[in-house]
């Protein structure tokens, strides 16, 4: 048997990515619909004319940059093991990501009058961005496989990682711009649906995701002499024979939930910034 040799970038990457630029872009689109027009009028200000959408990605651009922000990559993930119940901001440390602490800070300096425009302007990116990662399952992971980076799959017949599928490839198989996504998934959605979406905390809507995530991953084609949360797939050489095969199938199931997660990403995102953008 020959070691299916996947390429470099997707094996040895440590970046961790949630939904990809579009899927982003598709969070900040939905939000702004729901943005009070004081808050539009503020947030347009701060961000020199740009939109929500605009700036949703810059948290990962700024990636390129370790020099100078590198002590915000681990903002963008929490572990939440999941054997444990609860979890909160105290529980998160360098090791764990301090997702739910960085929500919480970056929203605090939104609400501080004696903030400058400059630190509002580079809290309210972020909080477009981080919204939108805790509502990417993989970003309250299990700590055991970096949210899915390290297993390797196919997706629609090319060799990927199950933390790809998510960020990108359910997203662009769809063939779809962000405005039309935005769209699309917001459609068909009532009051009723509107009021449960805007309830809750962002512990809750961490919780969610941490909920979702043991559905996430296919079941080993080789069966693994390993605890079911060390996956054949999730470890460092994969053979070929190993990689699930995620297609139709897959989409079929996850694409409906991909789409719940952006929505109610874009709706939270807008309800605090028209409660803490002063």
């Amino acid at each position: 048997m020959k070691i299916f040799i996947v390429a470099l970038a997707l094996l040895s990457s440590n970046a961790v990515f949630a939904w990809g630029n579009n899927g982003h872009r598709v969070v900040g689109e939905i939000a702004t619909r729901f943005l009070d027009v004081d808050v539009l009028v503020k947030a347009h200000k701060l961000l020199n004319g740009q939109s929500l959408a605009q700036v949703s990605t810059w948290p990962d651009e700024i990636k390129s940059e370790p020099a100078t922000y590198q002590y915000t990559f681990n903002w963008h993930y929490t572990t939440w093991q999941t054997e444990d119940h609860d979890h909160s901001e105290n529980d998160e440390t360098t090791s764990t990501g301090f997702l739910l602490k960085s929500i919480n800070e970056q929203l605090a300096v939104l609400r501080d009058p004696k903030a400058t425009d400059v630190q509002k302007a580079f809290s309210l990116k972020f909080v477009v961005h981080l919204i939108g990662d805790i509502h990417m399952p993989l970003h309250v992971g299990n700590g055991t496989d970096q949210g899915g980076n390290f297993c390797k799959v196919t997706y629609m017949g090319q060799p990927t990682n199950l933390h790809a599928v998510w960020d990108e490839g359910m997203i662009d198989f769809l063939k779809l711009s962000f405005t039309e996504l935005a769209k699309f998934v917001s459609e068909g959605k009532s009051v009723d649906d509107f009021s449960v979406i805007r309830s809750g905390t962002v512990v809750d809507w961490a919780l969610e995701s941490k909920n979702i995530v043991p559905t996430l991953y296919p079941a080993d084609v080789i069966p693994s002499p390993e605890p079911m949360s060390i996956r054949t797939y999730c470890k460092k050489d994969v053979l070929a024979e190993e990689m699930p095969k995620l297609s139709y199938e897959y989409a079929y199931k996850f694409v409906p939930v991909m789409q719940k997660r952006l929505y109610a990403a874009g709706v939270r995102l807008a309800m605090l910034l028209n409660q803490n953008l002063k």
